[in-house]
């Protein structure tokens, strides 16, 4: 190697050692940093955690012990690790020559002076350069790094790092807290460390949060081995003491909160930590309003609910939320049924708004929620959706037992919201096979929910044959817009035209109703009458009335009251069984107008109702007036109900008579219907084979016993005739019956002997009997008619005649007495031909309420004017036994009124009755035998006038000329009767009529009858009648025009047929009528739900209606 080499090799060796010097330092600086770090780490958590040191005391021991710590880093290993990696320029060569030759002794001082000797080499000569050179040769088989002995010269400091790790880990191992909890409060020095105590406070509340306005409850527990009795909280410097649980567990409330609290716990001298609860605001609902929008069909108005979430709406309902909250971020609509969620709309910073249709019923929750909480409550809420039900409907009919031609039907329809149809669907049947079907719209209100309703149906033009069976039904449909009208049908009903059989049945079994309630009227009729009697005994012995006399009289006009109704009620059936007569039996005239003429005798009769005498005798009871006045509406009353009794007892007769000729008219019929068909079964049979034998046998019984019948009917018509007070004379015919009955079983053993033409002959043979038989009940019931018309016509006349002699008797008596006086003796004479008269007009009216129970053309107000003539006689025989000459005058005036009054109303019915007399024996002219007309009334009006006019001339006088004024006036009223008769006819309500009234000329002609019986005949009496004749003329014109109107009026039904009700349903259709307007005086502005209400408690009360029938 040559001496270059050597000394870079030496220098090389040097930097060398340099390195290795620094690590040595840096090793011995991470061993001392180590020991001080470990030593102070373990003295100060020691220190810590013995003396627990406030957080000030603690940030210095943290300062200091940092800043040793950097201390030691930055002297001990920076600055080592510094100069290791920057080469070791820190560290000379000179003084590392000085080191290594301390460290070897061989080479001294000659590393120093070669790396002297080195640095002048650039300087100095070639002498130096050889010195160094050689000085290298000496030093380069030394190894400077090995002077440095790292471990060895370290190896004092292992001891300050293993003793403080050995007593780390031995702390660590056994009392670790003394470590940790020191160090963690020095590095912890900001934070304030309580002194640790003999027991732990244990906060189990699970989170420290808790919301505004809410109270907030801690669960506090202690564990340790001591235990204080008491523990306080501390609030911002506020101490309270928490509510014991037990030994261990304590309990505080902190109400309503509104902002973050601090606080800790105190216990026997120790604190726990602090703790911080957070309070949040929840998401709460400041107002709630839902718009409800209800579908149009309905009917209701929109409303709005204030702060309410619980609905009950009609199906379809539009519902419309809107929401004011606070601390809100969003709103949820959950619903409970479907599980599905809807979030509401953010209108604003506070308002939500969301909108839904409701179909179904369903309950939801409103969920409000932010970034800290959800609203506590959820507010839960109910929403019942009505669905719209099917309309309901009862449905009642009865059907027409008058006519069989109507059906009231009546009931109830109802529904929730409306309705849109109503219709009658019916189908017609006859023998199983289907003639007609159809549909018949009813009237209804669209809008009233519950309405009862009732209708007359006609169903007369429908069941025209017999066997005619309707089925029908009504159907209601309601309004409902969400899912189309629905409907309902009611019940199915049967409507069974009625054969002939139960028509006649009908027919009589109606009579008979009316017979027996018409016979009861008159037992209470009678009851009524000896109560009236009792009361005028009463009346004529006591001044004043007792308690015991009044309570009857009560009963008296309860009695009235109701005999009128009953009355009436009798009345309506008579006429309801007429008119089925003339609708379902051939008409006999003459019975048919018997008829009519009975029911006007029966509607006279009810025309004197006594509504005001009634009314005075209540008003002069409450009063307690028992003066003259009052006794003389008693007396008043009790005449005229004997009258009206007397009426009754005569209607009871005629009505029986008039049943008595419909049965045996109806018999007559039946007798020549079933001649007919055994005239038919005997041909038949005679043509007939032994195939054909059951057949005709069973015919011939079902004759046989047709006929039983009509002789049982036989029999019942003569009991009954026999027990009318003047029984008609009914001829024997037992003789026809036994030929009859001979014959027809002379062919049913024929029949079943399989003798056909035998059993042909005998039926033959009993069709011609039943023919003589029925011929001979026809002559007979005319006979009869002719007879008893005659004797009537016989009776009438005596009667007549009578009144006449009585009126004159009674004139020539008033004149006797005008001239007597009171004190002459033959005042007593004149009293007992007065009395003698009395006596003969009883006999007279005995006379007459005979025949006005066989004479049918007897009107009720002739039997009253008897009465009344009654009356004026007796009161002129009480006014002459007081010698008050005057007044028996005046009453003998009013009797002979009422005669003169009598003779021509009897004369009037007189001459009806001899014209019917004409009639029957055919002397009439009928239209298509002659073309001679009957005089008008105006001719026979000018006649009458003629004879008037001559009568004025004075050609008659006395007795002939009284005859002649009664014939006279009795031929004005018989032309003022047919003139009222011819009003009627032509409907003149008002009597205007041509020139003149009728009305009026009626008027006038019943003044000139008043007239001329009062023997007023003058010039101005016969002008009047001129002008009378004037009018007639004018009327009998106008009558002629409106002929071909009223003829087609005629064909038309009446108002009263199409619409008359069955009485059994009179009184059911006026309940009703009260009925549908009390529901109709019900609010309609009701919200669906109080509406559906209203509706349940109308079927409740229609169910208890229904069980308590």
């Amino acid at each position: 190697m040559n001496n270059s080499g050597h000394i870079a090799d030496i220098l090389k060796k040097l930097q060398k050692y340099k390195r290795k010097y620094y690590l040595n330092k840096l090793f011995k600086g991470v061993l001392i940093s180590l020991a001080y770090l470990l030593m102070a780490f373990i003295g100060v958590s020691f220190l810590e955690y013995q003396l627990h040191l406030n957080s000030s005391f603690r940030s210095l021991i943290a300062i200091l012990f940092s800043a040793s710590g950097l201390y030691f880093l930055i002297r001990y290993i920076a600055i080592p690790s510094f100069y290791l990696l920057g080469n070791g320029k820190h560290l000379s060569n000179k003084e590392a020559a000085i080191q290594i030759g301390k460290y070897f002794p061989e080479i001294n001082d000659k590393l120093l002076n070669f790396i002297q000797l080195n640095d002048l080499t650039s300087r100095e000569n070639s002498l130096v350069q050889a010195s160094i050179e050689q000085k290298s040769q000496g030093l380069s088989p030394f190894n400077f790094s090995e002077s440095i002995k790292i471990q060895k010269s370290n190896k004092k400091y292992f001891p300050y790092v293993i003793v403080p790790v050995i007593l780390l880990a031995i702390i660590l191992m056994f009392a670790p807290y003394m470590v940790t909890e020191g160090s963690y409060r020095i590095i912890k020095f900001n934070e304030e460390f309580i002194p640790k105590a003999p027991f732990m406070f244990h906060v189990e509340t699970e989170t420290l949060k808790a919301y505004k306005g809410e109270p907030f409850q801690i669960h506090l527990k202690l564990s340790g081995t001591e235990l204080p009795a008491e523990v306080f909280i501390n609030k911002d410097g506020i101490k309270q003491k928490l509510q014991k649980q037990d030994h261990k567990t304590f309990e505080y409330i902190i109400n309503s909160p509104q902002e973050d609290i601090n606080f800790h716990f105190e216990g026997a001298g120790f604190s726990s930590k602090n703790y911080i609860l957070k309070v949040y605001e929840r998401p709460a609902v400041q107002n709630m309003a839902i718009e409800l929008v209800y579908p149009a069909y309905t009917g209701t108005r929109r409303e709005r609910i204030e702060n309410s979430g619980n609905l009950i709406v009609p199906e379809g309902t539009m519902a419309e939320w809107w929401l004011q909250s606070k601390a809100t971020d969003e709103v949820v609509f959950s619903s409970k049924s479907d599980s599905s969620e809807t979030l509401f709309e953010k209108t604003g910073d506070k308002t939500f708004h969301l909108e839904k249709t409701l179909l179904n019923s369903q309950s939801y929750q409103l969920e409000l929620f932010n970034q800290n909480a959800v609203g506590e409550n959820k507010a839960s809420y109910s929403i019942e959706v009505i669905k719209d039900k099917s309309p309901e409907i009862t449905l009642e009919s009865v059907n027409d037992s008058s006519l069989f031609s109507q059906v009231a039907l009546a009931g109830e329809i109802s529904d929730d919201y409306g309705f849109t149809k109503f219709h009658l669907v019916y189908s017609i049947t006859n023998n199983g096979s289907q003639k007609k079907k159809g549909t018949k719209p009813l009237p209804f209100k669209k809008d009233i929910l519950n309405q009862k309703y009732f209708q007359l149906w006609s169903i007369d033009s429908l069941v025209q044959e017999e066997g005619d069976i309707v089925q029908y039904y009504l159907e209601i449909y309601d309004n409902d817009a969400i899912n189309g009208a629905k409907s309902t049908r009611s019940t199915v009903h049967t409507f069974k035209r009625p054969d002939k059989e139960e028509i006649e049945k009908s027919i009589k079994n109606s009579a008979q109703v009316s017979e027996n309630q018409l016979d009861k009227n008159i037992q209470k009729s009678r009851k009524l009458n000896q109560n009236l009697e009792d009361l005028e005994k009463i009346l004529k012995t006591k001044r004043n009335l007792n308690w015991e006399d009044k309570k009857l009289l009560e009963e008296i006009v309860e009695e009235k009251e109701l005999l009128e109704k009953e009355l009436e009620k009798i009345k309506q059936e008579m006429e309801q069984n007429r008119e089925k007569r003339e609708k379902y039996e051939q008409q006999n005239p003459d019975l048919k107008e018997k008829s009519e003429q009975l029911e006007s005798l029966m509607e006279e009769m009810l025309k004197d109702k006594n509504d005001e005498l009634l009314e005075k005798i209540k008003e002069l009871l409450e009063k307690e007036n028992q003066s003259d006045e009052f006794r003389e509406s008693v007396q008043e009353l009790k005449k005229k109900e004997s009258n009206k009794l007397k009426e009754m007892e005569r209607l009871m007769e005629l009505f029986k008579r008039l049943e008595i000729q419909y049965d045996m008219n109806k018999v007559g019929e039946d007798l020549e219907k079933i001649a007919e068909e055994q005239k038919e079964l005997g041909e038949k049979t005679e043509q007939a084979d032994e195939s054909n034998k059951e057949k005709a046998l069973e015919q011939q019984e079902k004759l046989n016993e047709e006929f039983e019948e009509i002789k049982e009917s036989l029999e019942d018509i003569k009991e009954r005739n026999q027990s009318l007070k003047q029984p008609s004379p009914i001829d024997d015919t037992k003789e026809h019956e036994n030929q009859i009955d001979q014959s027809q079983q002379e062919s049913s053993e024929q029949l079943e002997q399989n003798n056909q033409k035998g059993a042909s002959k005998s039926q033959k043979k009993a069709a011609e009997e039943m023919k003589k038989m029925a011929k001979m009940m026809a002559q007979m019931q005319s006979s009869m008619e002719m007879e008893a018309l005659q004797e009537n016509i016989d009776d009438l006349r005596d009667i007549v005649d009578n009144l006449l002699k009585l009126s004159f008797r009674q004139e020539a008596l008033m004149k006797d007495f005008r001239d007597v006086n009171a004190s002459d003796p033959r005042f007593i004479t004149l009293s007992e031909k007065q009395l003698n008269m009395k006596e003969d007009a009883i006999i007279v009216e005995d006379s007459l309420n005979a025949l006005a129970e066989r004479v049918f053309q007897l009107k009720t107000f002739i039997t009253k004017e008897m009465s009344t003539m009654n009356t004026s006689m007796q009161s002129s025989l009480d006014a002459l036994k007081e010698r008050d000459k005057n007044k028996a005058v005046g009453e003998q005036q009013f009797a002979m009124t009422s005669m003169n009054n009598l003779a021509l109303m009897l004369d009037d019915v007189l001459q009806q009755m001899q014209m019917q007399m004409q009639a029957s024996m055919g002397m009439d002219s009928k239209p298509q035998q002659g073309n001679q007309q009957q005089p008008g009334i105006s001719e026979m009006q000018k006649a009458l006038n003629q004879e008037t006019k001559e009568l004025s001339e004075g050609q008659k006088s006395g007795r002939e000329l009284s005859e002649k004024l009664g014939e006279l006036a009795a031929e004005q009223a018989r032309l003022r009767k047919m003139l009222k008769e011819m009003q009627e006819q032509s409907n003149d309500k008002d009597g205007k009529e041509g020139g003149g009234g009728l009305g009026e000329t009626i008027e006038e002609m019943e003044k000139i009858e008043e007239e001329i019986v009062n023997k007023r005949i003058n010039n101005q009496l016969i002008e009047r009648q001129e002008k009378i004749v004037t009018r007639l003329l004018e009327a009998e014109k106008a009558k002629q025009e409106q002929e071909e109107d009223d003829e087609r009026k005629g064909e038309t039904a009446t108002d009263y047929e199409k619409e008359r009700l069955p009485n059994a349903f009179e009184e059911y259709l006026k309940q009703k009528e009260k009925e549908i307007e009390l529901l109709q005086s019900v609010s309609p502005s009701f919200t669906p739900y109080y509406r559906n209400e209203i509706n349940k408690y109308y079927k409740r009360l229609k169910s208890t209606e229904n069980k308590s029938l």
